[in-house]
């Protein structure tokens, strides 16, 4: 153990080495003449042993054992730097780069490198962390903000009151129509949602609607847009081509109607529901189950009322599907004209019979309604919908409204998209029918 611990402890001077080594030769004198220098040079090897070992004996009495250092500063920089050497330039390597494959393994290496340190200085930076979901989908997440100490207590009634501040604010498409259902203006019912007026007094009609800020001395022109989302195609093509303020009014037996409704109000346009009524021909002309008839009780009208009203949410009112038989009787309009005021929605009367009592029904019931002056594709050609979109010029400009109702043919899709680009330049304003209730005389 001495010779083992010998070169790191400190050094002292070894006389008796030398007196030992000079006793052992001067003993062996006469035998080295004998034996020759190979005795003389063992009995030398013996002596430094002896001469070592007690040299190690008195260190090991004299000095005491120190305990072990720990790791310095220096060396554990040392080790770092050893570590990031291996990163930076790791074994393989290493060596000549006489082959191709080696060749681009050194820029190949360095490029990973980058990619993980940009990849870590950009997660400090923005204060940003990666989250793995199931489904192996990594997420990049905000890192999570210190709420208040009453938020952490009652989390859930603070999320409460702070969705129902934001219905007004937030809760809206980019177009700036609001997004269906609000909860304060629908109630459950056994067939799904159907609207209300809210506690506050908001009204869906108005809710749902379409803003519109346009001045109020230029003629305004509306435009609805009638039986769509019967084909899916031609309903998001018309939704994407003609400009936001056409109002949309849609089929209630059309497939995917929500669907289509709400892509439809976030591209801007607000919405009507065609609501089915009895025309003179029925049954001939039948426009479906749940039509309204003049044959049937209060009691069942209300029951088919219900299933249009609780079709879909986010549509300011109702427009007639065919219907003139019943938009021709007094009684039945007025039953109708209240329940629609009690909900908060508006009638516009497409005016399918020409002694239409529907807006007057309306009228005296205080409700919200608006009259349509024309069919501009009742012959789907070209020259007609152009002159049926003067007579509506014409209109508006000497009464300041004119309602004009059309149906999704293409051809009317085009020569609304051409025709709209030119109001501006004639001083029109082209406005949602939400923003010409009102201002018409029934006749």
């Amino acid at each position: 153990m001495a010779r083992l611990l010998g070169p790191f402890r400190r050094k002292r001077k070894q006389p008796l080495q030398e007196d030992a080594g000079q006793d052992g030769m001067a003993e062996t004198a006469a035998d080295m003449a004998d034996d020759g220098a190979d005795m003389a040079n063992a009995d030398m090897n013996d002596a430094d042993m002896s001469g070592a070992d007690m040299s190690a004996d008195d260190m090991a009495y004299d000095t005491p054992e120190e305990p072990p250092r720990r790791m310095g500063f220096k060396h554990r920089l040392l080790g770092v730097l050893y570590l990031l050497g291996l990163v930076l330039w790791p074994p393989f390597l290493r060596g000549g780069f006489s082959s191709l494959g080696r060749r681009l393994l050194a820029p190949a290496w360095l490029l990973l490198l980058l990619g993980l340190i940009g990849g870590v200085g950009w997660i400090a930076v923005t204060g940003q962390s990666l989250t793995i979901l199931p489904g192996s989908e990594v997420v990049i997440g905000v890192a999570k903000l210190a709420l208040p100490p009453e938020a952490k207590l009652e989390g859930d009634q603070k999320k409460a009151e702070q969705a129902q501040k934001t219905v007004e604010g937030m809760n809206r498409y980019p177009s700036g129509l609001l997004m269906a259902p609000d909860p304060a203006l629908v109630e459950a019912s056994a067939i799904g949602q159907m609207p209300k007026i809210a506690a506050d007094g908001r009204q869906p009609w108005r809710a749902y609607a379409r803003p519109y800020t346009e001045p109020a001395d230029r003629p305004r022109m509306a435009i609805v847009l009638s039986n769509l989302g019967l084909n899916e195609s031609l309903t998001a093509k018309a939704a994407e081509l003609l400009p936001p303020s056409i109002t949309f009014a849609f089929n209630p037996y059309a497939p995917n109607l929500r669907a289509q409704i709400e892509n439809a109000r976030m591209q801007g346009h607000e919405v009507l529901l065609q609501l089915p009524m009895e025309p003179f021909d029925y049954p001939v002309n039948d426009p479906g189950p749940n039509t309204l008839l003049t044959s049937l009780t209060e009691q069942e009208n209300l029951r088919r009322l219900d299933w249009s009203l609780a079709r879909v949410p986010g549509y300011v009112g109702f427009t007639n599907l065919m219907g003139a038989k019943f938009t021709s009787s007094p009684e039945h309009m007025r039953f109708l004209a209240q329940h629609l005021k009690q909900r908060g929605l508006m009638f516009v009367d497409a005016r399918t019979a020409p002694r239409s009592v529907g807006a007057r029904q309306m009228q005296e019931a205080g409700g919200v309604y608006a009259i349509g002056n024309r069919w501009i594709d009742q012959q789907p050609s070209g020259p007609v919908i152009e002159s049926r979109l003067d007579e509506l010029e014409r209109l508006a400009r000497g009464s300041g409204i004119a309602i004009g109702f059309a149906q999704p043919y293409p051809i009317t899709i085009d020569r609304l998209v051409n025709w709209s680009k030119t109001l501006g330049g004639k001083s029109f304003a082209l406005a949602p029918v939400s923003a010409l209730v009102n201002r018409q005389t029934p006749e």
